[in-house]
C-alpha cells in the first residue's frame, strides 16, 4: 500500500493527468481539460518551453501549409480541366 501511495504522490506525468481527469469527472467538470492541465503541470520546465515553441510553430505555419494545399488542389483542377478540354 505504501508503494501505491508513493507512486500516486510522486507519479509521472501520465498518472497526474489521469488523476486530474478522474477528479474533474467526479466534480462534474470536463475531464479532458483537467487531464490536459494535469499533464502540463507534470511536465518539466524544458518540456513546457518545448511544447510552447511547438504550439507557436504550428499556429504560425498552419496557415502557410493550408495555402500550399489549396494551391496544389487548384493546380490539380486546372490540369484536369485542360486535359478534359483537349479530348
Amino acid at each position: 500500500m505504501d508503494s501505491l501511495l508513493g507512486e500516486v504522490t510522486s507519479g509521472g506525468v501520465g498518472l497526474q493527468a489521469v488523476l486530474a481527469g478522474i477528479r474533474a469527472a467526479l466534480e462534474g467538470r470536463n475531464p479532458a481539460l483537467a487531464a490536459l492541465g494535469g499533464l502540463i503541470s507534470g511536465l518539466s520546465t524544458k518540456a513546457k518551453i518545448g511544447l510552447a515553441v511547438l504550439i507557436v510553430l504550428v499556429l504560425l505555419l498552419g496557415p502557410v501549409l493550408l495555402v500550399i494545399l489549396l494551391l496544389a488542389v487548384l493546380v490539380a483542377v486546372v490540369i484536369s480541366a485542360v486535359r478534359s478540354a483537349g479530348d
